[in-house]
């Protein structure tokens, strides 16, 4: 039966018929309209010229006093990497914990075949 995949079955060419219909529309590209090619253009064109004046302009604010001073709100690194152990234990453990479909179990269980 080698090389038997090539052998023409009646019913196919209805199915490829059918599958081309579905297809073909999705080939098909569907053309932007110049309209709004024009208003990206519009857009793109103002953004370049915001950037560009903003650019040459400089900034006008003038600090109105003292910056303050910078406090350590955070809880450190040694929280931060506790907690993401934690999470994912908790994930790592749920993952193991999920039941597995039947096909994949009956494939890769040590105990379907002894």
């Amino acid at each position: 039966m080698a090389g038997a995949w090539y052998l023409h079955h009646v019913g196919d060419d209805d199915r490829e018929r059918a599958i081309e219909a579905i297809v073909a529309p999705s080939r098909q590209r569907t053309r932007s309209p110049r309209w709004l090619w024009a208003t990206a253009l519009v857009i793109g064109a103002g953004c370049a010229v915001a950037f560009v004046v903003v650019l040459f302009r400089g900034g006008d604010a003038t600090p109105s006093g003292p910056a303050p001073a910078a406090t350590a709100t955070g809880h450190g690194f040694a929280t931060g990497l506790a907690l993401g152990i934690g999470v994912g234990i908790a994930i790592g453990f749920l993952i193991a914990r999920r039941p597995q479909s039947s096909a994949t179990a009956a494939d890769h269980s040590s105990r379907s075949r002894p």
